[in-house]
């Protein structure tokens, strides 16, 4: 009876970790504000990005002054300022704002399909130290837009609740399993290396999903335009690389825990 008992628990548990490596991933690096900014965020440092934010801050600046000569004055000022501190910080908000795009209900009179990046305070800091003949400043806000014919605002908000519930809900049964598996077990080497091969299996499907992710993601994007589309899968890649790293590390985890479990059981053996 106590080897049934231990076998279920060890299977709960084996489910839960599986279950539990992308969605706690899930949960803390894209459904949480600050877990999403701060992966984001990585993608600042990308040239690609540098150069489309820097191009749109010169195009911003020639649409509000009707000079193409003050465009081309900001634009190399514009890619200094992208490769400065100034613009991580000034991208993590507008990370802040795409996660809110995605993640929040919108208002009645929002185009669902068109995300909208306000990138007023980049600009703004660009032609402080532009080299413009006359000063400028933008005393209106500057909507940069991204149409998504794939996805819609605020379509995220309730997988993200759910996300966040089997998070917690499958980290705790994994614990909770795994312990109870342990105790009732008559040998307990055998359900520790068990638990190594759901340690290798979370791995796995979490490394599995970090590839299909990012093959999704290539597929919505294929009718945005190339510039906001680049700028978006680097964005996208440098989340899911973490992700992909995540799984890796676990999987060791679980291989090392399983050949332990193996070792001291021929050990015991003996």
């Amino acid at each position: 009876m106590r080897s049934v008992v231990a076998g279920l628990f060890t299977a709960v548990a084996m489910v839960c970790m599986v279950l539990a490596v992308p969605s706690m991933w899930l949960s803390q690096r894209v459904v949480s504000t600050e877990g999403f900014v701060s992966s984001a965020s990585v993608a600042a440092h990308d040239a690609q990005v540098q150069d489309y934010f820097a191009q749109k801050v010169a195009s911003s600046v020639e649409d509000a002054t009707g000079s193409k000569i003050a465009a081309d004055l900001v634009l190399p000022a514009a890619r200094n300022y992208a490769q400065s501190d100034g613009f991580v910080a000034d991208f993590s908000e507008v990370a802040r704002q795409q996660h809110e795009w995605l993640f929040t209900a919108p208002d009645a009179d929002t185009d669902l399909h068109l995300m909208e990046f306000n990138i007023t305070p980049m600009i703004n800091r660009v032609v402080q130290s532009a080299p413009l003949p006359i000063p400028v400043t933008i005393d209106r806000e500057v909507i940069v837009t991204v149409d998504q014919s794939q996805i819609t605002a605020g379509s995220l908000e309730d997988s993200g609740t759910l996300v966040d519930i089997l998070a917690w809900v499958s980290v705790i049964g994994a614990i909770v399993a795994s312990l109870i598996a342990l105790m009732v077990s008559t040998r307990r080497t055998t359900v520790l290396a068990w638990l190594g091969v759901g340690g290798v299996l979370a791995g796995l499907a979490g490394w599995g999903i970090a590839v299909f992710t990012d093959n999704v993601v290539h597929e919505r994007l294929a009718n945005t335009d190339e510039a906001s589309r680049n700028t978006i899968e680097v964005v996208v890649s440098g989340i899911v690389d973490n992700l992909s790293t995540v799984s890796l590390y676990v999987g060791i985890g679980g291989a090392v825990v399983l050949l332990v479990a193996v070792v001291a059981r021929v050990a015991s053996a003996r």
